[in-house]
């Protein structure tokens, strides 16, 4: 049962007499107003000003106990908070007891804060956005604080228990009583459930311009009164407040936006949180004309500034309601860092591909016709609008899952704290290139930032030609090494009919299955590495020579190969002989996607003079880097300076690091050997009942599945292949195509996936093979 209480009406002259035996003070009193405590102002000549308080008996001790605990709390945990400090008695007592006419009165002495309640004045924006850091700092410092009474308490201010004031509605002028009714049937239908799953401690409750001090240069100067302290839902401090605080007439929306920012730039709002402020906001201020006919009805008058907050709460609400509950609602989240939330009519996959082609051009590039309209993304899956989750066994770029958690929150925290270029000395991009460094070895120490792995491409082309003097490339038939000009003459598979680069020549793949040396053949890697011999004299003959061949040690683009041993250590060698260096392509193969090492080449036994990697090392965010000697980068930069703005970024930097630490502390490598070879082994078998499976290769978690109309001739089910993607995206599983011919199914998921997985992507494969 909820009730209201006045304030005790003891004799002054009984509490002067009291203040001097027990807490020795006397000075000059005044009567300061109180709701149900007795207060008074005590100037005392000797030991500063206090505020002596007569506390109403029938709160409880406990709770009043509370107070004073909360109060000597907070001094410790924030010495700098501007609240009141609480003075023990002579006698150490916390709270002692005043004694009149049969009844015990306990009391508090409190320190006087400077400056004067802010009432009525209107503040400026800085001004309201302090008061929203204080109230955050409040919470802050309470968050620590524990004690039972505040639990149980059932306060007449607690929204919680708004509902139980619903039959004061009756007593509203007639005009009040439907928008009464329609703010607590929202409440009880929405808002009270949301609050049981709150963030809740110990909170003020009551913060107000009446208990909000302000000093004579208009700076928020106090916190006082805490005589409301409650244990409930920590936004309710906030909501309570950015009610309070609204006045007919101003600019309450941007009265609200910023005590909402002030506030969560201490202490960030949850989404739900910020969600539901509004419409606490506007239970507070209906609470203040129920609140005051429960005290009518008790007999109870209202008195000082209460009567004002009665008389403005109803024409305040009809205000807010005029400026829009989404305009208000989205401001809030706004102000709490949230995107708005568009009110507008579900559009179909067709309406946002006509959207995206307007502005993004008319060929969509995208997977599957229908295409898929993803929304969400968690470690292997993905979920798409309709709310159907996809396997993803085919996105590289998230390599360790989808927003790993730890990533995330490496991003989140380093763009909440500094995020800025290489031209300044940040920790992020030297603590991140000593990791690159420590885990190539082999003499590549030497880290360049940039910001995608065309660009990393793009600069170790540019530093092998500076190195060597020449001008000449080799690259795999149907590579793909990026998008810039340069490393587009890298990249046949961009665009394989116009295809020309005439500094560029393009090695066979050592393609075991389908090329002309199979796995039987003796010295099968040397025969393959032997076809870049006439390749070489060509671009030495022309004038060219070689600069660096440039190798996905996965051979991804050519349907994920097992190249024979000794066949990159071949090429290499054959191009350093001829003067060149070797760029090792990591972008795909690297970070432990192979299993066997934490780099592709590195599979294959070879020491690069270049790696590049691009987004998988920041799990999607935009990370590239250039790692190669010493003395390769010290002679490129004698040649001329060289600067990527944002390449090294600290956001960029912390995202790097933190999927080192995932694929180190979660064991992906290890996770990447074993559930690749698992993974193939379930495929393998699937081949005992599909004929149309050739072929199944690949090493860690990069594998090809080749398909062929007949496995004597191998020729290639290039249409069977795209029907059979779209039979596994219904099936929930995403897997990519890939090859000259298209032919093969190109499977590399997040190092994340698991054995379980796997068992879900064979038993679908089956399936839709038995349905192609």
């Amino acid at each position: 049962m909820i009730s209201t209480l006045s304030p005790p009406d003891v004799p002054q002259l009984v509490l002067e007499d009291f203040a001097r035996s027990v807490y020795g003070i006397a000075g000059e009193w005044a009567r300061l107003e109180g709701e149900r405590d007795q207060n008074f102002r005590v100037t005392s000549g000797e030991s500063g000003t206090w505020v002596f308080k007569v506390c109403h008996p029938d709160e409880g001790d406990d709770v009043l106990a509370c107070q004073a605990e909360a109060l000597e709390h907070i001094a410790k945990a924030d010495e700098t908070l501007p609240v009141p400090r609480l003075r023990r008695a002579l006698s150490s007592e916390a709270l002692p007891s005043l004694r009149h006419e049969g009844r015990r009165y306990p009391v508090m002495l409190l320190s006087w804060l400077d400056g004067g309640v802010i009432g009525e004045r209107k503040l400026p924006s800085e001004a309201i956005h302090r008061m929203g850091v204080l109230l955050a700092r409040l919470g802050l410092a309470m968050r620590g604080f524990v004690h039972g009474a505040p639990a149980g308490r059932k306060l007449v201010w607690d929204t919680r228990h708004v509902l139980k004031l619903r039959a004061q509605i009756a007593n509203l002028p007639a005009e009040d009583r439907p928008l009464a009714e329609d703010i607590l049937s929202r409440h009880g239908d929405v808002t009270e459930k949301t609050l049981l799953r709150m963030r809740s401690q110990i909170i003020h409750g009551d913060v107000h311009p009446y208990n909000s001090l302000i000093d004579a240069e208009g700076r928020i100067s106090g916190i006082i009164d805490f005589g409301d302290i409650v244990h409930g839902p920590l936004v309710l401090d906030l909501a309570n407040a950015a009610a309070d605080f609204l006045a007919p007439g101003r600019d309450n929306a941007a009265m609200i936006f910023e005590l909402v920012k002030g506030y969560s730039s201490v202490t960030p709002l949850e989404e739900q949180e910020a969600d539901a402020l509004l419409d606490l906001i506007e239970v507070r201020l209906l609470m203040t004309p129920l609140v005051d006919a429960l005290k009518a009805a008790n007999g109870i008058a209202s008195q000082g500034y209460f009567q004002a907050f009665n008389g403005r709460s109803m024409p305040m609400i009809r205000e807010l309601r005029k400026l829009g509950h989404d305009r208000l609602h989205n401001l809030i989240r706004r102000a709490a860092a949230f995107p708005p939330k568009v009110q507008s009519p579900p559009e179909s996959v067709g309406d946002i591909i006509a959207r995206r082609r307007r502005v993004m051009g008319e060929k969509l590039y995208v997977f599957y016709d229908p295409p898929l309209h993803m929304v969400k993304g968690k470690g292997v899956w993905l979920t798409a609008s309709d709310g159907k989750r996809y396997l993803d066994c085919y996105n590289n770029v998230p390599h360790v899952g989808h927003c790993h958690p730890y990533v995330t929150e490496a991003i989140a925290r380093q763009a909440r704290t500094l995020n800025t270029n290489t031209r300044y000395i940040t920790d992020q991009s030297i603590d991140y290139a000593e990791r690159l460094g420590a885990l190539s070895s082999d003499g590549l120490s030497a880290v360049v930032f940039v910001n995608s792995g065309s660009e990393a491409n793009d600069l170790a082309w540019r530093m092998a030609k500076a190195w060597t003097g020449k001008q000449g490339g080799l690259a795999m038939e149907f590579a793909y090494h990026g998008v810039s000009e340069a490393i587009d003459a890298f990249s046949p598979s961009n665009a394989p009919a116009n295809w020309y680069a005439p500094h560029i020549r393009l090695l066979p793949p050592p393609d075991v299955y389908r090329g002309p040396f199979g796995a039987n053949d003796p010295d099968i890697g040397e025969r393959y590495a032997a076809m870049a011999d006439p390749l070489i004299a060509e671009l030495e003959g022309e004038g060219y020579g070689v600069a660096a061949a440039m190798i996905d040690s996965a051979f991804m683009t050519n349907g994920i190969l097992d190249a024979p041993k000794g066949y990159l250590q071949g090429v290499v060698d054959r191009v350093r002989q001829a003067g060149g260096t070797f760029i090792a392509d990591e972008v795909q193969s690297g970070f432990g996607r192979m299993g066997t090492e934490f780099w592709g080449h590195r599979h294959h036994g070879v020491v690069p003079d270049f790696i590049t990697i691009g987004k998988p090392a920041g799990n999607g965010h935009p990370v590239g880097a250039v790692i190669t000697r010493p003395e390769i980068l010290d002679h490129f930069i004698r040649l001329g300076p060289f600067f990527s703005t944002f390449g090294g970024n600290n956001v960029a930097c912390a995202a790097g690091i933190a999927v080192l630490d995932v694929i180190r502390d979660e064991g992906l490598l290890e996770n990447a050997l074993a559930t690749g070879g698992y993974l193939r082994d379930g495929l393998r078998k699937l081949m005992h009942k599909h004929a149309i499976i050739g072929d199944v290769r690949g090493v860690g978690l990069a594998t090809g599945v080749e398909l062929v109309r007949d496995r004597a001739t191998k020729e290639p089910a290039a249409t069977e292949t795209s029907r059979l993607l779209g039979l596994l995206r219904d099936e929930g599983i995403l897997i990519g195509g890939e090859g000259v011919f298209a032919n093969v199914l190109k499977i590399r998921p997040p190092l994340v996936f698991t054995m379980a997985d796997a068992d879900i992507a064979v038993a679908a494969m089956d399936r839709a093979l038995s349905r192609l």
